[in-house]
């Protein structure tokens, strides 16, 4: 059956840029949403949330039609609940980050494939604050991983690795050693300090993502707009000319991209409206 091309495309982060400081979507930036729906306009999360953590603060009913979730690898049609692309690390990738993040003495996770991320494995070096209380969240999911058992990993969303903040230098140490695979920064939005260091599946993030549902539906680059507030966010913002963030934002992006009100003040609805009015 063929696919009915949208209007348009509006793509929000989720934390920090959507939600506000008590992660609810507040009524101002829901009739958006609504009102995005009325016109014909396709509505996307984008989140690095695993699907199990977005659902958490994301209703089944809530106004969208696609959630990336993981940043970009997996998609899920929000309204059929049907999962329509996701991207896995492979074995002999798994043990060659495995290696690197022992040899760096971090805290991390190792999150199951998709869609089944909430179930983790983690490793405690460093013992940081921001570690043990994101292990919290995933109480009930989370084991301790043993080296041995690292063989029974056939695939994996992402490893988490957590570090002090400043630590940017082992990122980008990281990111060298570990190509082609994707390796991401960001703020924890726990304390909003620590240092997040994400690795991904060759490809994988929330501009591929994005790309890949504009082709899907046949929308130019022209004709979406996206929003969102830090690193993990950059993919996405580069791929599109209407490009957001919150004045709550990491400092690079606020010096790059188009600032809008703070995530507590409806920022997203105030991209909207000037996206629309630019049409």
């Amino acid at each position: 059956m063929a696919i009915k091309r949208p209007a348009k495309l509006c793509v929000t982060d989720l934390d920090g840029t959507l939600l506000d400081s008590q992660s609810r979507i507040s009524r101002v930036n829901r009739q958006t949403l609504e009102r995005l729906g009325e016109q014909g306009i396709l509505r996307v999360l984008a989140t690095g949330r695993s699907l199990w953590s977005m659902q958490r603060v994301i209703k089944d009913d809530d106004p969208f039609d696609y959630a990336i979730f993981s940043t970009g690898a997996g998609i899920m049609d929000w309204r059929t609940k049907e999962l329509i692309y996701h991207k896995n690390l492979l074995q002999n990738e798994i043990h060659s980050v495995y290696e690197h993040l022992e040899s760096l003495n971090l805290d991390y996770m190792i999150h199951a494939k998709v869609p089944d991320s909430h179930h983790l494995h983690y490793r405690a070096k460093r013992e940081l604050p921001d570690f043990w209380q994101r292990l919290s969240f995933y109480d009930g999911f989370a084991k301790e991983l043993q080296p041995a058992a690292l063989f029974e990993f056939r695939e994996a969303t992402q490893f988490l690795a957590i570090a002090e903040a400043g630590s940017e230098a082992l990122y980008y140490d990281l990111q060298q050693k570990l190509e082609p695979l994707t390796v991401i920064r960001c703020t924890s939005p726990l304390d909003f300090a620590t240092l997040w260091i994400e690795v991904y599946a060759e490809g994988v993030n929330k501009g591929s993502a994005l790309e890949y549902l504009l082709n899907r539906y046949g929308v130019s680059f022209a004709d979406a707009m996206v929003i969102g507030n830090d690193y993990n966010d950059i993919d996405m913002l580069e791929l599109v000319p209407n490009s957001y963030v919150p004045s709550n934002s990491a400092p690079e992006l606020l010096a790059k991209y188009r600032r809008v009100a703070h995530h507590d003040n409806d920022g997203f609805s105030e991209a909207v409206s000037h996206w629309l009015k630019k049409a």
